[in-house]
């Protein structure tokens, strides 16, 4: 694999995001990363995952913005089509997740580390945010549910409504993260509680899993293909436009 890294230790799936641009998400590392999630899934050796970055500053930036804004529509829906794939395979997988998120975490990366069953972020001046709100297009659906699930339903407005960016203090205080750490411990923190949570029972950790799943309104038969054309509408918008390309322009000053 070119854009992450899989390695299995502890009984547990260590997936690392390791692509240049800030672990910028594209139409290979998504696939990547789906792979390696299916596969920790269906191995009966692998007992919990531990989604981390190679990267001290950027857990994830999101999305490259220089590859993915130059989308079209056809392109585009198969593009954020798979990414659905991924974080619902995340967020659904019937296994303890931990997120060591060891920097930035904006947009797709703080998606991304929403689909963990607990998250531990690094000390200092990383930021965690669903900052879409100001490129001008909605989130779809499933990804406010994880935002409310992770945080109630008024901080968690508050993180999709305002494209806030939390810092790790403000991340601790509201619940959507559960732990800070020394930047050179985040990994290990995440791994001895993935540790910890792969030691329950598995079929009644997946089953009480699912159980919070489906309380916070993401059940089985609940997915985002559904509200995909109306993503697309709100991506490809006049307004959306016009701030996409404001953010490219700047990118390049």
């Amino acid at each position: 694999m070119e854009h992450i890294k899989s390695e299995q230790s502890w009984g547990l799936s260590i997936i690392t995001l390791a692509r240049e641009k800030a672990n910028a998400l594209n139409e290979q590392m998504v696939e990547e990363l789906m792979d390696a999630v299916v596969n920790a899934k269906l191995d009966p050796q692998v007992k919990g995952v531990v989604l981390a970055s190679a990267s001290p500053r950027f857990f994830s930036g999101g999305f490259d913005v220089a590859e993915v804004f130059a989308y079209d529509r056809s392109r585009m829906k198969s593009f954020f089509s798979r990414f659905m794939d991924l974080y619902e395979a995340l967020y659904k997988l019937p296994k303890p997740v931990v997120g060591a998120i060891s920097g930035h975490a904006y947009a797709g990366g703080a998606v991304l580390a929403l689909t963990c069953d607990y998250r531990v972020m690094a000390e200092g001046g990383a930021g965690f945010a669903l900052n879409e709100i100001d490129l001008g297009f909605t989130l779809p659906p499933g990804i406010v549910r994880m935002a409310l699930h992770a945080l109630g339903q008024r901080s968690g407005s508050w993180m999709v409504l305002s494209g806030h960016v939390f810092t790790p203090d403000q991340a601790i205080e509201c619940g959507l993260v559960d732990e800070k750490a020394p930047p050179d411990s985040v990994l290990e923190r995440a791994i001895e509680r993935a540790r910890m949570l792969a030691s329950k029972p598995a079929q009644a950790f997946a089953i009480m899993k699912q159980m919070t799943r489906e309380l916070g309104g993401y059940g089985a038969g609940v997915s985002d293909h559904q509200e995909l054309e109306p993503f697309l509408d709100s991506w490809f918008s006049p307004q959306a436009e016009e701030k996409k390309r404001a953010l490219l322009q700047s990118l390049r000053a």
